[in-house]
């Protein structure tokens, strides 16, 4: 049975089914949601137990499987996004790689709950060669700049014991033969659980599966959202700031984003920082325009058809705003095509002058932290260079832009950055000649990202 959550639809325990799945699209919420659940079940006699991501398969099963020796009522917590896949491994990396480098307990367990869940996602057996792993997931993900981050993440991924997602499968599934509960009743999460598995759809037909939308009021969930999430980073939120936020994200349509920029957002800022809306304005794409940084961000993670999908948005200037960055474009139709590629340009430009300091200076990891890398190699980058005694730039970016663009341009060899640039000469070119413009555009990009 499916059902929209909220409290009235939360069974007594007598008349719950073996297995409640709580899903949605934000985790925030759904966590929140499943606390009620097992509130609601349990009474003070219960016993409840949560299980962590990385905990043994077996003892989870033995804990589902069977009755409590001191309790009438167990109630057993677990998150089960990983057993039932997902849509978007290239999000799972990025939240493995972010983990990584925010470091510590924390960052760690994030970094392996994502990791394992990436490798669950792409049928990876977490038993093969760390490099190998990384080198399929990245190349599968469409992020193969990423592999080698990935790497040392998986090398230090700890071994899982006793059977793994085989296992939980078998254990969800064999409580759900019983029908209602005997005792034992698994409350289980899931965030954006793709539709169509067979999983989810077997917990559907013999449990209950309790769908955790942001509903009605989302300006206020997410508010309350960013809220707690600030105070847990101890990071000052100005109020405008989440408006701001709200509104580029249209997060009333996808909530998820919205959770995702805050948290970048939130590194951003690091404990003790402030976020004003001016940084919402700076840092986060506008998602009723169309913004040049978002298809240079798409390059840098060296994704074709992210890259060829923003190309295509950007020439239709007659459906949508360009922006670049805070500042919309003023654009000329009749000149727009050779405008863009005088924009790409400057950007390739940019990434080739960036890539060949790295080699200079080396130390660059696409895993650094932002405070790292301001630490260690920001002020290489922007002393002036010998012989001729100034700074590559005239004004300095800061510290978070240039961390960015070196993310970005690291993708990508030197050669290969220099070749792209050469060849812009061949596009101006052909633009000029009445080319095809969109598939003329879609060649040039597809073979930088392929470094052809």
């Amino acid at each position: 049975m499916r059902k929209a959550f909220d409290r009235d639809a939360i069974p007594s325990f007598d008349d719950a089914p073996a297995v409640v799945l709580v899903a949605g699209p934000v985790e925030f919420f759904v966590d929140e949601a499943a606390a009620h659940v097992r509130a609601a079940l349990a009474n003070e006699e219960s016993e409840v137990i949560h299980f962590d991501d990385d905990a043994p398969a077996e003892a989870v099963s033995d804990a589902l499987l069977n009755r409590s020796l001191f309790a009438a009522r167990r109630i057993v917590s677990l998150d089960v996004s990983r057993l039932l896949g997902t849509e978007t491994p290239g999000a799972l990396l990025e939240a493995a790689l972010a983990g990584w480098a925010e470091g510590g307990g924390g960052g760690r367990r994030k970094a392996f709950k994502n990791a394992r869940a990436l490798l669950a996602a792409l049928d990876l057996s977490p038993t093969a060669d760390p490099a190998e792993n990384a080198e399929a997931a990245a190349r599968r993900a469409r992020k193969k700049g990423e592999a080698a981050a990935l790497t040392e993440v998986l090398r230090e991924l700890p071994e899982e014991k006793g059977g793994g997602i085989a296992v939980l499968r078998g254990a969800v599934r064999a409580l759900l033969e019983r029908g209602g509960n005997d005792g034992t009743v698994a409350v289980l999460t899931a965030v954006a659980p793709p539709a169509g598995v067979d999983l989810l759809e077997e917990i559907a037909a013999r449990g209950l599966v309790l769908e955790k939308s942001v509903g009605e009021n989302a300006g206020s969930e997410l508010q309350r959202l960013a809220a707690s999430k600030a105070k847990e980073r101890e990071v000052s939120l100005e109020n405008g700031a989440v408006q701001r936020l709200i509104q580029r994200t249209d997060a009333d349509g996808d909530p998820a984003l919205f959770a995702a920029e805050l948290e970048r957002l939130l590194d951003w800022a690091g404990k003790g920082g402030r976020i004003r809306a001016d940084d919402v304005v700076a840092s986060v794409v506008d998602e009723s325009s169309e913004d040049v940084y978002d298809f240079f961000e798409a390059l840098g993670r060296r994704d074709a058809a992210a890259a060829l999908t923003r190309i295509e948005r950007l020439l239709e200037i007659d459906r949508r705003a360009v922006r670049q960055g805070r500042n919309e474009m003023e654009v000329a139709e009749e000149i727009w095509p050779q405008q863009l590629l005088g924009i790409i340009t400057g950007e390739v430009r940019r990434m080739l002058t960036l890539r060949a300091r790295l080699d200079e200076v080396g130390g660059f990891d696409a895993a650094m932290s932002p405070r790292a890398f301001e630490s260690r190699l920001y002020p290489s980058l922007i002393a002036p260079i010998a012989p001729f005694g100034r700074s590559p730039y005239a004004r300095p970016p800061k510290p978070y832009a240039l961390y960015m663009s070196a993310k970005r341009c690291s993708a990508y060899s030197t050669a290969e950055l220099a070749r792209a640039l050469a060849r812009a000469a061949d596009v101006d070119v052909e633009l000029k000649s009445s080319a095809p413009v969109l598939e003329t555009f879609s060649r040039y990009v597809g073979e930088l990202v392929a470094g052809k």
